[in-house]
Formats: structure tokens, C-alpha cells, sequence
């Protein structure tokens, strides 16, 4: 049995299952070839980022790490909705924000359409629509073939995992709706809804822009990476996902000043977290990876 296993190739083993993880998340996310093709060039300096840790190695912690981001993906569109159903059924909201947004002069983003065509419509509406997920998981994706534990887990908790419950309390206690519905215009989304009660639970979580949170944080990140592609699509992109909310009309431009700060301090926060855990890592967990860094570049040079 020994000598079956070591006769295995479990690096390719280990590349086709993730390649198969990273399949199965774009399916999920009803990707469409535009966002293979996003990632593909995202992907493409890659290896100046990648640190010195072995494939079979980093496979150990970081299938299962993805694993579970791509369960949790998977499920928690579902959870959040229930989340957003909870609130708008129970929730009295003490501060509506509608009318003083509303009232103050140039908040309603209306100058972000002061050039507008239908093509330009439609790339709007595409990178606000994937915007949510897609930059996210971009970042996660080409942190995972960096062979870094940290940056995936520094994504994960900047974006949706610390953003989620940290701004609840926002969308708990204030009510302010997307900017078409306020000022009586059509949904540039285009969006149908079942009933009411569906339109009204779409709308009314504006403060701060979460789109522009979870996009922002991503691009902060981003910027700390060596390669220069990555950097300047990520900075593109995730500027294009933060105009495409005032240029479809659903955030003011409050919202998206609000949504930036959020990201900073979330971004700060997961710092903050990923440092204080990394010193309550045991030595021997530490060792594992310092001690076959050694002997991995030893044999290279013997190589």
C-alpha cells in the first residue's frame, strides 16, 4: 500500500481536482465566457505572486479550504435571502433615509449617465451583476494558485465573510432605497419581480453599497500583489463594479462613499485577525511548512 501511494501522482491529482473546484464555482455562478476570460488574463502573472511551498503540500490545506468556500458559496446565496426577508418582515427601520438622500444636490449619481448609449447599458448591467461574486472570487482563485493560505483566507475575510454580519446592523437600522425606485424612474436592470413584497426587499438595503464594499476591498487587496496585470484588471474592474452603481442608478453617491470606508476598515479588520491567529498557530503546524521549505529548496538546487 506504501509503495502504491508513493508511486502516485498526487500533484496532478491534486491541479485536476482544483481545476475541477474552480469549474464547478463558475457554474454555480452562471458564468459566462466574459468572466472565464476575466480570470484567465487575471491568472496570467500569477507566478510572481506564488510563494515557496510545494503543490502536494499547499493541497493539503487548500482543497479543502476552497472546498468549503464553494460549499459555502453554493448555499449562502439562499441564506442571505432569508436573511433579507427576515429583516424586511420584522425590522421597523427607525431612520428612513430616502427623502434627505434624495434632497441633497448631485447625490442621485445622475451625472455618471451624462454619456449613455446601449452597449455601454449592457457592459453596465453585466459587470454590476457579477460584480458581487465574481471580484471576489477572481481574488480567491488566483490566491489559491499563489499557493498562499493566508491571501485566500485575507480575501475571504475582507469580502463576504466579515461583510455580511458586520453590515447588518446598517440595513437593520436604516431604510433607504436604490435611487430608480426613490426618484419614480425604470429599473436599468431590467429586474422582474414575483410580487411586492420581492421588489421592496431588492431595493431597500442601500447604506452602505455593498457591491462597492466588497469590490473596493478586493482592489485594496490586489494592490498589495507583485504582478502588474493583476493589479491593473483588478483596479479596472473593480472601479468599473463602483460607477456601474450610480451609472445604473441604484446607489447614491453616499452609499458609495459609506461602502469604501466599510471595506477599509474590513480590510484592516481581517488583518487584524489573520495576525493575531497566525501567532496562536501551534509551532508544529509553523514547522511543517519552514522545515520542507528547506529541504524542497535543497533538493532544487541539487536538481
Amino acid at each position: 500500500m506504501n509503495k502504491w501511494i508513493k508511486g502516485q501522482d498526487w500533484t496532478m491529482y491534486g491541479i485536476i481536482l482544483s481545476i475541477f473546484l474552480v469549474w464547478r464555482i463558475g457554474v454555480v455562478g452562471g458564468w459566462t465566457s466574459s468572466c472565464w476570460v476575466l480570470l484567465l488574463v487575471c491568472l496570467l502573472g500569477v507566478r510572481k505572486d506564488q510563494i515557496d511551498v510545494e503543490w502536494k503540500r499547499f493541497f493539503i490545506f487548500g482543497i479543502p479550504l476552497l472546498g468549503i468556500f464553494y460549499y459555502f458559496y453554493g448555499t449562502g446565496n439562499g441564506f442571505w435571502w432569508d436573511i433579507a426577508n427576515w429583516m424586511f418582515e420584522n425590522n421597523k427601520h427607525p431612520w428612513n433615509w430616502d427623502s434627505m438622500m434624495n434632497s441633497i444636490p448631485f447625490n442621485d449619481g445622475a451625472w455618471a449617465r451624462a454619456i449613455h448609449f446601449n452597449r455601454l447599458d449592457k457592459l453596465m448591467v453585466w459587470i454590476y451583476n457579477y460584480g458581487f461574486v465574481l471580484s471576489l472570487w477572481i481574488c480567491i482563485v488566483r490566491s489559491y494558485w499563489t499557493r498562499s493560505i493566508k491571501k485566500m483566507l485575507s480575501y475571504a475575510l475582507s469580502g463576504h465573510l466579515l461583510q455580511f454580519p458586520l453590515i447588518l446592523p446598517f440595513y437593520n437600522l436604516i431604510l433607504l432605497r436604490e435611487v430608480w425606485w426613490v426618484k419614480h424612474q425604470p429599473d436599468l436592470l431590467g429586474r422582474s419581480f414575483a410580487t411586492e413584497n420581492d421588489l421592496l426587499v431588492n431595493v431597500m438595503n442601500c447604506f452602505p453599497s455593498m457591491h462597492t464594499s466588497i469590490s473596493f476591498a478586493m482592489l485594496l487587496l490586489a494592490l498589495r500583489e507583485k504582478d502588474r496585470i493583476f493589479k491593473y484588471m483588478m483596479v479596472i474592474y473593480c472601479a468599473s463594479i463602483i460607477f456601474s452603481t450610480m451609472y445604473l442608478q441604484i446607489h447614491w453617491v453616499l452609499d458609495v462613499i459609506a461602502g469604501m470606508l466599510f471595506a477599509y476598515g474590513t480590510v484592516k479588520l481581517a488583518d487584524l485577525l489573520i495576525n493575531l491567529c497566525s501567532k496562536l498557530l501551534p509551532a508544529r503546524f509553523k514547522s511543517f511548512y519552514e522545515q520542507k521549505k528547506k529541504r524542497f529548496s535543497s533538493d532544487s538546487v541539487a536538481a
